[in-house]
């Protein structure tokens, strides 16, 4: 840099420290930084604020269709004027669950709208008679009978039933009973005709198998075992021969032989 270059540069330096137009720009940038920054505070303050005292506009529930809503939002039990985020979804969760007809439950906020609770609500397969009627879903747990808007048609589970699991939320275990549910998983799969066709299921103290048909209360042996051939063998033997000659004819079927059906029909012939 060549001498005059240096005299002018320091002559501007100069210049600036005298006039102090630097300084002042400074300043006047931290000062609205400054309010900037007590701005956001405040907004944030006052959205904290607004959200703390937001109340609970409504509470709705989702996905039930057996257990009524008022069942539902009676064992959430949140308080008509609470606050939103006061709100402990966690226990709410935890009351809704108490019901054993709900498989799951879930608990959100939505905002001004307030809560959501969705279910998903276990499907009785049978009807388990003991002392007092109760359900009984496709895993075993068993369900209390509910007040509800759905009519069930379900065939009657019967017989050698433990009576300590024949509780409402339990899951049984007895291998036989979980055999006679499965049996009955698998007929609905078949068809529903099949499945309708089936009026009880009896569980015999050997863990046998034995149905009665919802037409004549036919008795058809089941033994164990082999269950989807053997619904498969009788579904086949039912629409070709028992709708042609006549449910009332039959006395017996009997479906624990490998390659054929046993039919006992009212005139004492037997036929495969």
């Amino acid at each position: 840099m060549t001498v005059p270059e240096q005299r002018t540069e320091r002559g501007l330096k100069g210049e600036e420290a005298r006039t102090g137009k630097p300084n002042s720009r400074w300043r006047l940038g931290s000062v609205l930084m400054g309010v900037l920054i007590i701005a956001i505070v405040a907004v944030a303050l006052g959205a904290n604020s607004w959200k703390r005292d937001l109340p609970v506009s409504g509470v709705r529930t989702l996905g039930n269709s057996i257990v009524p809503a008022s069942e539902i939002l009676k064992l959430a039990a949140i308080p008509k004027n609470a606050r939103l985020f006061s709100v402990d979804l966690g226990a709410v969760q935890r009351r809704v669950r108490e019901n054993p007809f709900l498989r799951s439950v879930s608990v959100n906020r939505q905002g001004p709208e307030g809560i959501s609770i969705e279910v998903e609500e276990r499907q009785p397969i049978a009807l388990l008679v003991k002392e007092q009627l109760l359900y009984v879903d496709e895993e075993g747990v068993v369900l209390p009978v509910v007040k509800s808007e759905l009519l069930f048609d379900l065939p009657v589970l019967t017989g050698a039933l433990p009576d300590a699991d024949c509780v409402p939320g339990k899951k049984i275990s007895r291998e036989s009973v979980r055999e006679a549910l499965h049996l009955l998983v698998l007929s609905r799969a078949i068809s529903d005709e099949l499945f309708r066709r089936i009026s009880e299921v009896e569980v015999c103290e050997n863990g046998d198998l034995l149905l009665h048909t919802a037409d004549a209360g036919v008795p058809v042996v089941v033994g164990r075992g082999e269950i989807a051939m053997k619904l498969v063998k009788f579904d086949a033997f039912w629409r070709q021969i028992v709708e042609r000659r006549g449910p009332q004819q039959l006395r017996l079927v009997d479906l624990r032989f490998e390659d054929r059906v046993i039919a006992r029909w009212n005139d004492k012939s037997a036929g495969q």
